[in-house]
């Protein structure tokens, strides 16, 4: 090697090693200071317009919070407080998954998944549901969005989590958070209900096979569930419904429908599992309980195993909830697993009983395939017209 190549080399060596070690001290300095300006306060006394009383929130030594509050109104608005302080950016994520806007965050590459999840309707949907909801229920979730919006409304943006120092300062300045609503909170409920569903993938995949093979060979491919086993509510089980869900087998195999189309609908499925994670047959969750006259306490003891996709957050937040006191206008006294941007709890225990959720795997989707009116496009036949 020449001496000449040797010096061009160690310059670039060199460079390399200096450039290196700017970006990690920049990392060093910049990263700690800007993460610490998004901690929030966990001691002390804040003043909160709003309150119909004082609220006091404990967090134990896990950071987990115990909520003591003496009015409905107060216990939620403050629930709403806490999540936006520990998981604000996790909440923003969320609702611009349930309304199908993440291209106003990320640009462009999100379009082609907002407008499947607008096809989709889950805000629409949300809209006419918080409409026929209680006034008690209206009442809890206009009591968690005005928490919410009691700890957003006063910082920026870099103050609510490090990564919007990343979002609104690198890759999209224009980015503007907005109020939270309760609408937001029931587009989460959308999205969850999609994330626990399970068999449009099958749906599509039997039609495909049902262009090549019988409905019998299809059968044999996805064999019913056996008539000799349990049944968890059997008089919701009949042979007419079976008889039903069998004979649709007809219906699929009858129209006239290009592969390529289920293909698309499978490939705009698809792009939902980076945002949900994936589902499939392999996800599934368990409950079991033990009976009191096996434990050392005497007592019952519930667990419970539910198989959502991973996520970064957690998908949970723990978090306590407590009326003080108790009474019929304040009944909660409960602590367990909530959803961010969603009031209450939603797996755990009061001082009575304690509960958690199953996914069976049922079928609660159906795929139709509908002969579109090549004069209207607004128009697809039904029952012959």
């Amino acid at each position: 090697m020449s001496n000449t190549l040797r010096r061009v080399l160690t310059a670039i060596l060199s460079i390399v090693i200096v450039f290196g070690l700017l970006v990690g001290y920049l990392n060093f300095l910049w990263v700690p200071q800007t993460a610490q300006k998004s901690f929030p306060q966990t001691d002390g006394e804040i003043s909160l317009p709003g309150l119909d009383g004082p609220v006091d929130i404990y967090r134990d030594s896990m950071g987990i919070p115990h909520i003591y509050a003496t009015s409905l109104h107060d216990l939620f608005m403050a629930q709403g407080y806490v999540h936006a302080q520990d998981r604000f950016w996790q909440m923003d994520f969320w609702r611009h998954i349930g309304s199908g806007r993440l291209s106003e965050m990320f640009g462009k590459s999100q379009a082609k998944t907002d407008a499947f999840l607008r096809t989709l309707g889950w805000r629409q949907l949300a809209e006419q549901e918080y409409e026929m909801l209680s006034s008690e229920s209206r009442a809890i979730l206009d009591a968690y969005a005005e928490g919410v919006n009691a700890y957003i409304s006063e910082r920026e943006p870099v103050e609510l989590s490090l990564e919007y120092a990343i979002l609104t300062g690198l890759l999209n300045r224009d980015y503007v958070i907005e109020p939270w609503t309760p609408i937001h909170s029931l587009t989460w409920a959308k999205a969850m209900a999609w994330d626990l569903r399970g068999n449009m993938g099958a749906e599509i995949e039997r039609a495909i096979l049902l262009k090549t093979f019988s409905p019998e060979q299809v059968d044999e491919l996805f064999p019913p569930y056996p008539a000799d086993h349990p049944r968890i509510v059997p008089e919701l089980v009949t042979g007419s419904m079976l008889n039903v869900a069998r004979s649709k087998h007809d219906v699929v195999q009858s129209s006239t429908f290009n592969i390529s189309t289920l293909e698309q609908v499978a490939s705009n499925l698809a792009l939902l599992d980076p945002l949900l994670g994936p589902s499939g047959s392999g996800i599934g969750s368990n409950s079991w309980a033990v009976s009191g006259e096996l434990t050392t306490t005497g007592m019952p003891l519930l667990a419970n195993d539910p198989h959502l996709g991973i996520q970064m957050p957690s998908i949970w937040y723990q978090v306590g909830l407590h009326c003080r006191p108790k009474s019929e206008a304040c009944p909660f006294a409960v602590g367990g697993f909530s959803f961010a941007g969603v009031p209450g709890v939603v797996i755990g225990h009061n001082d009575r009983i304690a509960w958690g959720f199953t996914n069976t795997g049922p079928d609660v989707m159906d795929l139709y395939v509908l002969k579109v009116n090549p004069a209207n496009p607004n128009q697809y036949e039904f029952n012959g017209a």
